[in-house]
Formats: structure tokens, C-alpha cells, sequence
């Protein structure tokens, strides 16, 4: 968890935009680095992120973030592991009242264990952009739409780069002030490289977003998705989208999500994904807060389905406004129901299993 942005900026650059120095530095345990279902390797992990991070707008109609954070990777035992990874983007928000765009454009390289496909640390690179706006086209109708791109490079030649194109389409009619109901459309075009077989995604929807009641809010969205391949087939189901925030008390929020979609594994397989996601977090006090949280995911490929569980706990600790600790524990498993055909029919099955347990310490400055 980053540190607050009410720290003191290292050089205020004019009125309106401040420039901060960050850094987090963090020791994991990772009891099963690659995700293995036997011949598990454990490892204790050291990371040291520098970074800078322009504030810019506050206050003002346009407002929005530039960063840069450079990840230095080393491992206690497996050093062919080390590496340091760079991670830059630009976020920018306009807001006048009655229209609002979103603005993003990021790149991150990454290496970490995939769920997807367990055995080994995945090395990628991955582009993303958005330009997201809604305007008021009447005092109780608003319009929104645009655009998002992702593309995904991999460094393994065994692994699926992949370009998506979303195009998301909604209308919003005001059922009373703090709530209001939505008819949505969303285009998805997924491309794969080599012989794997693209696909395009249509999801009509209907759903809500504001204060259902006084203490919840978020947004919902339920109808049907398509999926049509390149290559002539095609698949339906029910789609769903939904993220909710129930505040308990002054001091404790409950966060619910929920999702049914199609969606792209890093091997380049289709994927039909059940995903449902649940938190809470407490602030104790006005240096010490935790949370806990549990997620659950069934996946259908077309070779296999697994159902992957994660659950976790963590506290934070601010010691003022410039530092902040934090520690964690993360329990993952995956259980699996593969058809692929092997001479030994319990590693139809064990070859896509793990079970992963990793505890974290960090500290974060932001100066």
C-alpha cells in the first residue's frame, strides 16, 4: 500500500503540481516460486522500487499523475531470477460537472509466477492505454464510451502475445439523485500470435451504479455475452460485472465483486471465467489499519478446468506522514480437472495444481 499523498512534495513546481520522491523496499518468503504441483522451490525474495511521481491539477478541472518506478529483483537462492523491471504511465482526469474523460497510458515489464501456466516465472511487457468519457446529454441522461487497448508481449516462446481492443458503450438514466440505471454495449477483439485463434466479445447488458442504500454503493452490470472465433466457432453465456462497497461502520468498508466472462489465458487458450472477490478493511486507529480478503476464480479452458482459491490478511502501520509499514500473508491453491492425455492419469491433473504461501514485509516513503 502506497503512502498518502498528503506527504510534503519534494519540489512544488508552481501552484498546481508537486513533485514526489517514492520508494518502497520489501522482503517476501515464497514457499513455491514457480507454482509447482512437486519439486516445489522456496525462496526469500528482496525488492527495492525507486520512483518519481508528478502530481499535477489539484483542485483544479484537470487533474492527473506522471510516474516512473523502477523495480530492482533479487532472490536469496535462485539468483538466475534477478532482474529489475521499469514501470512509466501518465493518468489524467477532466471533470467540469457535467462531462468527465479518463485518461491513461501506461508500460510495465513484469516476471512473475502465472496461474494460467504454473511452473516457471513469466517475463512480459505490457502496454496499455484508455480514454474513457461520459457527458450529460439531458438533466437525467448521460452518454458514455470509448476506448481500451492492452498488448502483451511475452519473452517465452511458448507464451501467447496478444493485442485487445475494448470499446465500451453506456447509457445512464437517473432513477433518483444518488442512483442511476444504465443500457450498456461492449466490443472486445482479441488478436493472438502465431496459430492461436483469435476472437471478438459482445456483452449487452442492463444494470445500476450510485447508493443502493445508505451504506451501499457501486456498480452493476447483468445481460449476455458472445464470443465468436476467428476461425468460424462460437460460444454464449451469461455475462455479469458487478463491485460493490458496503461501509459497516466509520471505520470499516466490505468490498464485494463479481464477474462471468470470456477471456485469453497467456498460452493463448480461450478461457470462460466465474470470478468472485470479497475484503474487508478496518482502520483501527489513525496509524493502524487490516484487512482480509478472499477471492475464488473457476476457469473453463478447452483442455482443462481449475478452480483457484486466494485468501489473505494484512495490517498497515503509518508512522507518519512521509512512511508507511505494512505486512501481509497470501495463501494460493489451484485444483484442477484436466483432459489431457498423459501415461499417468494423476498428472492429468497434478501437472496444473499448486499450492503457493507467501509472507511480505514493506515499507513505503513518499517524500
Amino acid at each position: 500500500m502506497a503512502a498518502t499523498a498528503s506527504a510534503a512534495p519534494f519540489v512544488a513546481l508552481g501552484d498546481n503540481a508537486e513533485l514526489f520522491l517514492t520508494a518502497s523496499v520489501s522482503v517476501s518468503v515464497d514457499d513455491n516460486i514457480y507454482l509447482r504441483s512437486s519439486g516445489e522451490v522456496d525462496d526469500t525474495i528482496l525488492r527495492f522500487v525507486p520512483g518519481l511521481d508528478l502530481v499535477f491539477g489539484q483542485n483544479a478541472a484537470t487533474s492527473g499523475n506522471v510516474y516512473y518506478k523502477h523495480e530492482f529483483r533479487k532472490y536469496t537462492d535462485v539468483s538466475k531470477q534477478d532482474t529489475d523491471l521499469a514501470n512509466v504511465g501518465v493518468n489524467s482526469l477532466y471533470e467540469n460537472g457535467k462531462s468527465k474523460l479518463d485518461f491513461g497510458l501506461s508500460y510495465a515489464e513484469a516476471a512473475q509466477n502465472e496461474p494460467s501456466a504454473p511452473g516457471f516465472i513469466v517475463d512480459s511487457n505490457r502496454t496499455s492505454l484508455r480514454a474513457i468519457g461520459e457527458f450529460g446529454a439531458t438533466e437525467k441522461t448521460t452518454f458514455g464510451g470509448g476506448v481500451r487497448f492492452e498488448k502483451t508481449n511475452y519473452d517465452s516462446a511458448n507464451l501467447t502475445d496478444n493485442d485487445i481492443w475494448t470499446v465500451p458503450l453506456d447509457v445512464y438514466f437517473e432513477y433518483s439523485p444518488k442512483l442511476q440505471a444504465s443500457l450498456g454495449y461492449r466490443y472486445r477483439s482479441t488478436e493472438l500470435r502465431g496459430s492461436a485463434i483469435g476472437s471478438k466479445d459482445h456483452f449487452l447488458n442492463i444494470g445500476a451504479r450510485g447508493e443502493f442504500t445508505p451504506k451501499l454503493n457501486g456498480q452493476i452490470r447483468f445481460g449476455y455475452v458472445t464470443r465468436k472465433f476467428d476461425n468460424g466457432r462460437d460460444d454464449s453465456s451469461l455475462g455479469a460485472d458487478a463491485d460493490l462497497t458496503y461501509a459497516a461502520t466509520a471505520k470499516t468498508a466490505v468490498r464485494l465483486g463479481l464477474s462471468n466472462d470470456y477471456g485469453s489465458a497467456a498460452t493463448g487458450a480461450s478461457t470462460k471465467t466465474t470470478a468472485f472477490n470479497a475484503g474487508l478493511s478496518t482502520k483501527v486507529d489513525e496509524q493502524w489499519s487490516w484487512n482480509v480478503n478472499l477471492a475464488y476464480r473457476a476457469v473453463d479452458y478447452s483442455e482443462r478446468s481449475d478452480d483457484f482459491f486466494q485468501g489473505g490478511i494484512g495490517v498497515d502501520y503509518t508512522y507518519n506522514s512521509f512512511v508507511k509499514f505494512s505486512g501481509s500473508f497470501t495463501r494460493r491453491s489451484n485444483r484442477s480437472d484436466s483432459k489431457i492425455n498423459t501415461p499417468v492419469a494423476i498428472d492429468r491433473v497434478r501437472i496444473f495444481e499448486f499450492d503457493n504461501n507467501v509472507f511480505a514485509i514493506t515499507a513505503d516513503i513518499r517524500y
